[in-house]
């Protein structure tokens, strides 16, 4: 018998979504795919009818559901790749992403990613479950769940901006303000879907704030907190102020500082602070600085 977990969620926007993409884009380890089925099989509940996958959720409606408890690690395979684990109890695991390995397995990436790592590391004791995504290239702090009970309780956290992110960033030019904010929508760029770009179509508010931790001639180290948690938001936000992420190439970032070439966004996951979901204190993690980011400013 599978053991499941109810949920009930109210809808707060005020723009129209589809049921299946609110519910992934709030519950990051799942799939659009997965909560379309659900629907289908009658799972999802919204004013507590059934609905139909083409319905879009208005402002106040009541959501309910129930996951499955997901057999996250039982079709990804362990592999023995090096971890730089940072904390680990019972429920959570703190690991610092190395730039170049993707979070989880995906067309084109099927092994030799951090899930596939830390399912090696389980040795079978527990499924390791993703609670929020880092890029590719992008290093630092990333939290994994040992158990359904520690997800679903970050998962909600993230929901309700809850969870506190910082991040590292060195950027191309002189920043002259000590610190900002930036305040503008973010939408999928109408000349190149894969990119996240401020233009007239985005509908989706991001904020992102930021201080000028060090400068040098053309560049400038920023520590960077979000608000939202939009996709790519960091490098499209600095990019739209014209100051695009070093080595980041599809924002339009320089990929050469004093003739070293840099092949990954200089975007590091600094720090991370959330209420532990079995102690309920706060907690806070640290990722020291990478040896590439730092260098440029070393100078």
């Amino acid at each position: 018998m599978i053991k499941k977990s109810a949920q009930k969620i109210t809808y707060e926007k005020f723009e129209r979504e589809r049921v299946d993409s609110f519910l992934a884009e709030t519950f990051k380890d799942y799939s659009r795919s997965y909560f379309h089925k659900l629907i289908v099989g009658g799972k999802i509940f919204v004013n507590g009818k059934t609905v139909l996958p083409s319905a879009k959720l208005k402002h106040g409606d009541v959501i309910e559901f129930e996951f499955a408890k997901e057999q996250t690690s039982g079709f990804i395979k362990p592999e023995k790749i090096p971890l730089d684990i940072i904390f680990e109890d019972a429920d959570i695991i703190i690991v610092n992403k190395q730039p170049g390995i993707v979070v989880h397995p995906s067309y084109g990436h099927e092994s030799g990613t951090l899930l596939n790592a830390l399912t090696a590391h389980a040795k079978g004791k527990y499924n390791p479950y993703l609670v929020h995504r880092l890029d590719k290239d992008t290093s630092g702090l990333i939290i994994f769940a040992k158990n359904e009970k520690a997800k679903i309780s970050i998962s909600k956290q993230l929901q309700n901006r809850a969870v506190r992110k910082i991040y590292n960033a060195a950027v191309k030019g002189t920043i002259v303000e000590n610190q900002g904010r930036i305040e503008a929508p973010l939408g999928r760029s109408p000349q190149n879907r894969k990119l996240m770009t401020v233009n007239p179509t985005a509908k989706k508010m991001a904020i992102t704030e930021f201080k000028v931790i060090a400068r040098r001639d053309g560049y400038t180290l920023v520590e960077v907190h979000i608000i939202t948690g939009r996709t790519h938001q960091i490098r499209s936000h600095m990019k739209y102020i014209n100051h695009p992420v070093i080595g980041d190439a599809q924002y339009g970032g320089p990929e050469t500082v004093d003739g070293k070439t840099y092949n990954r966004q200089m975007l590091h996951a600094y720090n991370v602070t959330f209420t532990h979901p079995r102690t309920c204190k706060t907690v806070k993690f640290f990722a020291p600085l990478p040896k590439d980011i730092k260098e440029i400013f070393d100078a």
